[in-house]
């Protein structure tokens, strides 16, 4: 007994002290996202040499944001705002032929431009299958990697533009924050969506958690250089009515983002950011409902007073969001998290699977949301897995998407390799 209370002893001694070394020499902030203050700041020691961190303590502090590099455009009416390479912001009026050129950290492709649509449809929420299909989950903001794996695949030339010619590209969620290249996906996206169209093809973006987030303002996870750009255009500046203000409806990238899915069906083949579960089957929710309820809260920070609608609230403000769940794919770190707010939730299982593919007449469930190792199967297969950590640099071997072809599911990725999965 004696041995074991040493040792948890010298184990507590250790973690104390690894915490505030670690704490002394690296810093410690605590951000209001909301407002971009500082409630506590520790610059660490290693603020005293480094350039872009202020060194000493901070408490109620504005916090200090700049702009960095390429960003934009936005695009509010016949005004474009963005920012160029040496950080320079500008303001624009949009030409006459609706015009504009999106300009990249990529070398392969440092600029592309893109016609401005003259409307905006909402998102079928079924389509029949093609011959060809090329999903890809999760990018966050990485145009390299993005660009890599629609040129190996080739989806695109290395100009940017279509060559699926009537194939689908489906993007599965999250191609926001975390990135510095967000505005340049989102605007390749828009771009492609414009060209497959006429060519008979087709582009389903579907929206994942980040892009519902970014929506109402949730700045949790941009780089600082969005909240600069959000406050020099809205003028405001707290960070969250910023962000609000790049993507609202006022906004080209807003109005486009709001005709957009959280879920598609394409065949038998479901496409959906985080997952369908057990409640969505005794809700008796339809594909429609799913992607009719979603619109209604885009831009709405969810609350229970902001969604009062119970059956609603079950697709916006919980776990169990469609853009949300992790039962396909409950690994122990998820787990822990749910636990260690409150939460027991339990993986979906098969029975339960096959219920509710059969409520939706789907053979298939094709999910990001959940990082695994590589594009896997699971659910006997009936399950596909496909957010992977995409590499950053053009060629990686690490950019991996999934490609249906006559049928049949290959693991694709950005050196134009193919492994057929178990189906």
């Amino acid at each position: 007994m004696k041995i074991v209370k040493k040792i948890v002893k010298w184990c507590i001694i250790i973690g104390l002290s690894y915490f505030v070394l670690s704490t002394l020499y690296f810093g410690y902030s605590d951000i209001d996202s909301n407002k971009g203050i500082y409630k506590f700041y520790w610059s660490g020691l290693r603020g005293i040499w480094l350039e872009d961190r202020t060194f000493g303590f901070k408490i109620n502090t504005i916090v200090e944001t700049k702009l960095d590099g390429y960003d934009g455009p936005y695009v509010y009416g016949n005004d474009i705002y963005f920012v160029d390479d040496k950080s320079i912001f500008h303001q624009l009026k949009v030409s006459t032929d609706k015009k504009i050129v999106v300009q990249t950290s990529c070398e392969q492709l440092p600029k592309f431009i893109v016609t401005l649509k003259d409307s905006i449809y909402i998102e079928n929420d079924f389509h029949e299958v093609p011959n060809k299909l090329i999903a890809i989950s999760d990018i966050e903001g990485n145009f390299n990697g993005f660009y890599s794996f629609l040129l190996a695949n080739k989806v695109i030339d290395k100009n940017g533009n279509w060559i699926f010619e009537k194939g689908h590209l489906v993007l599965n969620g999250d191609f926001f924050d975390r990135g510095k290249q967000v505005t340049q996906v989102l605007w390749l996206i828009y771009h492609l969506e414009n060209q497959a169209v006429q060519n008979g093809g087709k582009v389903h973006f579907i929206l994942g958690n980040h892009e519902v987030m970014n929506m109402y303002g949730d700045v949790s996870y941009n780089d600082f250089k969005y909240m600069e750009v959000a406050k020099r255009i809205s003028k405001q500046n707290d960070w969250d009515i910023g962000l609000r203000y790049l993507y609202s409806y006022k906004s080209e990238l807003g109005r486009w983002l709001r005709s957009k899915s959280i879920v598609q069906k394409i065949g038998s083949n479901i496409f959906v950011h985080g997952g369908l579960n057990i409640f969505h089957l005794e809700g008796k929710y339809s594909l429609q409902d799913l992607n009719s309820i979603s619109r209604k809260y885009y831009g709405v920070y969810p609350t229970e007073k902001s969604v009062k609608d119970k059956r609603d609230r079950v697709l916006i403000n919980s776990i169990n969001s469609p853009f949300w769940d992790r039962r396909l794919n409950l690994e122990w770190k998820y787990k822990l998290m749910y636990k260690l707010n409150g939460i027991n939730a339990k993986a979906t299982t098969q029975t339960e699977l096959e219920s509710i593919l059969k409520f939706y007449n789907a053979k298939t469930l094709i999910i990001g949301h959940s990082v695994v190792d590589d594009i896997t199967s699971d659910y006997n297969n009936k399950v596909f897995k496909i957010d992977v950590k995409h590499g950053q640099t053009i060629n990686s071997g690490k950019s991996k998407g999934l490609l249906i072809e006559n049928k049949t599911f290959y693991k694709v990725d950005d050196l134009s390799n193919r492994s057929p999965l178990c189906y």
